[in-house]
């Protein structure tokens, strides 16, 4: 463990040119390698409404390979973005919007997503000075966990384990601060099944709950890499819904919302997005066919017309 901090802090506080050029090796690496090619290509299958031509595919594979590699060394140069460094690191329309978002003293709950620079988003809101409670998935080693949360809770926010923590995005929430959450990975308790790409995907029901809960709006947020080392911020959606009595009709609604809004962000920056997991693997129990789509959204496209 020692050894690796020393190796991270050495990438870490590696010039940009050293960092990109790194990254561009990984990701000629981990394509080479294949790495979950066979898990990528399925859901490109699902996303795209087919398989795309070979040359399309093999350049979007390359893009995101490349992407992968590039948030490793980003996490690892993470510490080292601070506060006097956002004009140069950060478009400024997102960060206002996001900020002015917060300090309306409703509290709000920011859904990431695994879309972009998704550990980045944290980390600049904590360094605006938004009080944020984000929760991941935690490995159990302390060791591990003490060294990753280190990394993410320096702009200033606080992690915690994704694991029983409802009720503490809740009392967060009733002291008017913010809470982050990602929710497009399958979810195997605590779901609902609303359509992502067309296809029903299992989907955590948390950022419903709380709002039905608390009141505080959804805010679907991405930070995504525009350039060397430089992001976008981008509010996708704000979501305040009208309670009724229905409450899993509620749930379903907030929550196909939710990822529409993430649909929007892929369709942006396809190959920034975690197409290494299982999206649309855990299936609905009454679904007629498997993987039937169940509304007309329109086939994501890798590259531009």
């Amino acid at each position: 463990m020692p050894l690796l901090r020393v190796l991270a802090e050495r990438i870490g506080k590696a010039d940009a040119r050293r960092g990109y050029r790194l990254a561009v090796y990984l990701g000629h690496l981990f394509q080479w390698l294949g790495v979950t090619r066979k898990i990528v290509r399925r859901n490109v299958e699902l996303a795209c409404h087919g398989m795309p031509p070979p040359d399309v595919l093999r350049r979007f594979e390359a893009r995101y390979y490349r992407h992968m590699a590039l948030l490793i060394v980003e996490f690892l140069r993470q510490p080292y973005v601070r506060r006097q460094d956002l004009p140069r690191v950060f478009l400024p329309d997102g960060l206002a919007e996001m900020l002015e978002l917060y300090e309306r003293g409703e509290g709000v709950i920011f859904v990431a997503g695994h879309a972009g620079v998704w550990e980045m988003a944290g980390h600049v809101a904590g360094l605006v000075g938004i009080d944020l409670l984000s929760v991941a998935k935690l490995s159990g080693h302390p060791l591990i966990d003490g060294w990753t949360c280190g990394i993410r809770e320096a702009g200033g926010q606080t992690i915690r384990d994704v694991r029983g923590s409802l009720w503490t995005m809740k009392k967060t929430l009733d002291r008017k601060q913010a809470v982050g959450i990602n929710v497009d990975q399958e979810a195997r308790q605590s779901r609902v099944f609303a359509p992502f790409f067309g296809i029903p995907a299992a989907t955590s029901n948390a950022p419903a709950l709380l709002h039905l809960k608390t009141k505080a709006p959804i805010a679907v947020v991405t930070a995504h890499r525009v350039g060397v080392f430089r992001y976008r911020l981008q509010v996708c959606d704000v979501i305040r819904h009208a309670k009724t009595k229905d409450k899993q009709g509620d749930l379903v609604a907030i929550t196909t919302r939710i990822n529409a809004a993430m649909e929007q962000a892929m369709r942006a920056y396809p190959e920034q997005w975690l197409w290494s997991h299982r999206r649309w693997r855990r299936r609905p129990d009454d679904e007629a066919e498997p993987f039937a789509r169940v509304d007309d959204t329109a086939p994501l496209e890798l590259e531009p017309a």
